[in-house]
Order: C-alpha cells, then sequence, then structure tokens
C-alpha cells in the first residue's frame, strides 16, 4: 500500500475509534460515572496538562529518532487508556485512562502530518489532507452508529471496542507502515540534541510573525473548544427538554451523524480552494470559519429553544471539523521538513495551553451562573482566535514557505519568512482530543 493510501486509512480508522469511544463519553461520565459540569471540565483539563507537558519531547523524538515508531506507540497507548477507561467507571480510573490515552495522542499529533507530508510529496499534500478529511468524516459517521447501537447495551461498550480497533491499529502500522521519504533531522542522540531540536523548531516559530500569530490564535481557539466540548451535550440534557419518544443517546447519535455528513460536504467544496501552494487564501479561510463559529458558539450558549439549539449546535459542529485539515494544509506550507513535526508539537502544545486556561473558567461560569453561560463564554474566548489568524493570513506570502531550502540566499528568507509584527484551533490540536 501506497503512503498516501495508508494516510487514508490511519485516517478513517483512527476517526471511526476515536468516534465509536467518545460520541457518548460525555453521556458515560455524566450518567455512569456520575461527574458533575466542573469535574467534566476537570477530567479535559488534566488531558491537556498532560498534552502539555508531553506534546514537545513527543514531537523532537519525531523529528530526531523516528515518525514511524511516535505513530506506532500513540496509537497503542491511546489503546491502552481507552481500555483503562470503559473498564473502570470510577473518576480517578476516568482520570489516569486520560493521562494516558493523552500521552498517546501526543505521540500522533503532529508525527502523522509530518510522516504524511514527507512520504506522500508536497506535489499531493494538499490534496492528500482533504482526502483525509473526508475519509476521517466518513469513520466519525460510521463511529457514530456503532457507538449509538453498542450504547443500547452498554454506556461502556463502545469505549471497549474502540480500545480494541485502536490497538490493532497500532499493531497493524507496526508491520506495514513505511518511512523512506525522511530521514532524522540529527546524527546525535541524547538530551543535547533533543534541546537542540526544540530550539530549531522555536527559531521556526520565533523567526516567523506568520507562525507567531498562528501560536497565538491557536492558544485563543484552544480557550474557546475546552468549554464548547465539555458543556454542550450536559446543556442539552439540564438546560434543554428533549422531545418524547427518543432518549438523548439517540438524539446525540443524530447530532453527529448530521454534522459528518455535512462536514464531508463542506471539505468536499473547501478541498477545491485549499492548496499549500497558496497560504495567503488557506489563512484567510481559516479566519472566516472561525468567525462564523464563534458567532455559532455564542448563540448556542444563549438560546433556549431547543430546535434553534439544535441548528447552531450542528453548525458550530461542523465548521468545527472543518478546521483542522484547513490549519494542517497552511502549517506544511510554513515550514521546513526537518522541523515540521516540532512546530506542528509547538502549535499544538499551544492549543493544550489554551484548554487548560479556558476549560475552568468556563466550567466554573457553567456551575454558578448556567451551563448555557459556560458555553457563551467559550465562544468569546475564540474572537481573539479569529482577529490573529486574520492578521497572519494578510501577512501570509503568496508562495509556500515549505519551498525554501537552505540554500536559499539569505535575502530571500525575511522577505517569506518574517514581516513587520504588530503585537490557533483543534485538533478533538486534535478533534479526538477535543471529543476525548
Amino acid at each position: 500500500m501506497s503512503a498516501y493510501r495508508l494516510f487514508l486509512v490511519i485516517s478513517g480508522v483512527g476517526a471511526f475509534a476515536a468516534n465509536t469511544a467518545f460520541t457518548l463519553n460525555l453521556v458515560y461520565q455524566s450518567q455512569v460515572v456520575g461527574l458533575g459540569p466542573l469535574q467534566l471540565v476537570l477530567v479535559g483539563t488534566l488531558m491537556e496538562v498532560v498534552c502539555f507537558v508531553a506534546q514537545v519531547p513527543t514531537g523532537v523524538i519525531a523529528d530526531l529518532y523516528s515518525r514511524r515508531l511516535s505513530v506506532v506507540t500513540g496509537y497503542l497507548l491511546m489503546g491502552a487508556g481507552l481500555v483503562v477507561w470503559g473498564l473502570i467507571p470510577t473518576y480517578a480510573a476516568v482520570l489516569a485512562a486520560n493521562a494516558i490515552w493523552a500521552v498517546g495522542a501526543v505521540c500522533v499529533d503532529g508525527a502523522q502530518e509530518a510522516w504524511a507530508a514527507d512520504e506522500i510529496g508536497p506535489e499531493h499534500t494538499g490534496r492528500a489532507f482533504v482526502r483525509a478529511g473526508q475519509l476521517a468524516q466518513a469513520g466519525t459517521l460510521l463511529g457514530i452508529v456503532a457507538a449509538v447501537a453498542l450504547a443500547t447495551v452498554s454506556l461502556a461498550l463502545p469505549i471497549v471496542v474502540a480500545a480494541a480497533v485502536t490497538l490493532a491499529l497500532g499493531v497493524t502500522l507496526a508491520l506495514v507502515m513505511p518511512e523512506q521519504g525522511w530521514s532524522p533531522s540529527g546524527p546525535s542522540t541524547g538530551w543535547r540534541s533533543m534541546r537542540a531540536q526544540v530550539a530549531e523548531g522555536g527559531r521556526a516559530v520565533r523567526h516567523s510573525a506568520l507562525l507567531l500569530a498562528v501560536v497565538a490564535g491557536t492558544v485563543f481557539a484552544g480557550m474557546s473548544s475546552e468549554g464548547f466540548d465539555r458543556l454542550s451535550q450536559p446543556h442539552f440534557l439540564t438546560d434543554l427538554r428533549f422531545p418524547d419518544g427518543f432518549g438523548p443517546e439517540l438524539w446525540f447519535g443524530a447530532f453527529a451523524v448530521v454534522a459528518a455528513l455535512g462536514s464531508i460536504v463542506l471539505l468536499g467544496v473547501l478541498g477545491r480552494h485549499v492548496h499549500a501552494a497558496r497560504p495567503r487564501r488557506v489563512g484567510l479561510m481559516l479566519a472566516a470559519v472561525e468567525a462564523v463559529t464563534a458567532a455559532a458558539v455564542i448563540w448556542f450558549g444563549l438560546t433556549h429553544s431547543f430546535w434553534w439549539a439544535v441548528a447552531i449546535y450542528l453548525v458550530a459542529t461542523l465548521l468545527r471539523e472543518s478546521t483542522a485539515p484547513i490549519l494542517t494544509v497552511w502549517l506544511v506550507s510554513a515550514t521546513s521538513s526537518a522541523s515540521r513535526a516540532t512546530v506542528f508539537s509547538l502549535q499544538a502544545q499551544a492549543d493544550a495551553l489554551g484548554q487548560i486556561a479556558g476549560g475552568p473558567p468556563a466550567g466554573i461560569v457553567g456551575q454558578r451562573r448556567g451551563i448555557g453561560l459556560g458555553i457563551t463564554t467559550s465562544g468569546l474566548f475564540l474572537l481573539p482566535a479569529v482577529a490573529f489568524f486574520a492578521l497572519a493570513a494578510r501577512r501570509s506570502p503568496t508562495a509556500p514557505i515549505a519551498t525554501i531550502t537552505d540554500e536559499s540566499p539569505a535575502s530571500q528568507v525575511p522577505e517569506l519568512l518574517s514581516f513587520p509584527r504588530p503585537g490557533a484551533a483543534p485538533g478533538d490540536g486534535d478533534h479526538a482530543r477535543d471529543l476525548g
């Protein structure tokens, strides 16, 4: 199997496993484990703390030693975390499982995208990420159906089945995943080379006002995502009355199916305009999507009409699902291969930092003033992200930064890598993390 096709398989199967586990995860945590709004947010905050601490070391390992090893290890750890999560329904076990799962998630974050970019080649990268996003939505759809069906037996069963699929994916990748388009960024090993790689990734961000703005926008996007992810389902369960006839599991499954189908269509439309060779257009598209998302999240928290809430929730969810591949293409166009995985990890670490900072305030507001206001607070956090992404997009070069090589004349680098400084997003960095 070619690297292109294998990347698509990983995206589809990984999304299937994640959504099988997490579609009704918050229902499981609230009804089986018995967690309240603040505890639900704190579970996510712990996950993001672990992600924040582990992001850079795992990204450095991917750049110095093996991206393949990082990805395989990540899926095996995520599977192990899900086993604990589904089999031991206590608050302490959920916290421990989150920590294990988070380490695995950050092993995959960045390393998988960097592996794909190098193995597939720059001429096919944009199409690959868009197609992968579409297949991820297809896997999401199947995972939702599986989660709802399995939950009729037990709310823990979808998590256990997802654990088995994730572990099987990790074992399969250990056997078939190639790594031929990349070589280690340095011959030395140990902490010194790891520090040097972190410094290289830090310089790539620090010397590029484009990447600085993207990272700043990611912080605020992360602040917004945690509250929305953790409080949306409790908002429906507590503040909005479901029509008679179906249980909440079927309603949430239906919401997720509609959002997944809509995201497949939206990604197909956006895919015609997302090209790594046109970073400015990609950045403007991301800023526009985030602006509409912010308005939808704020409105969702304020409305008290069930059907309006359903419509706005679906719009916000659909748009949030579409931001990850757009941001990925933008970062690929703005980084070189030598530091790409580390830069991805720094961006994901910024997302984790934002979720650590934004989750507890939204949870406290939700606990004291109502869950709807907690969600609205999360929407307000997204407004500065829109401004940073728009600023970065307006100043982005018309050609991809990734095309600049070390042999390029020094005079060309400032023109493409920097601009006068006036002062990112999900991605469950990762949709699965957001789901978790």
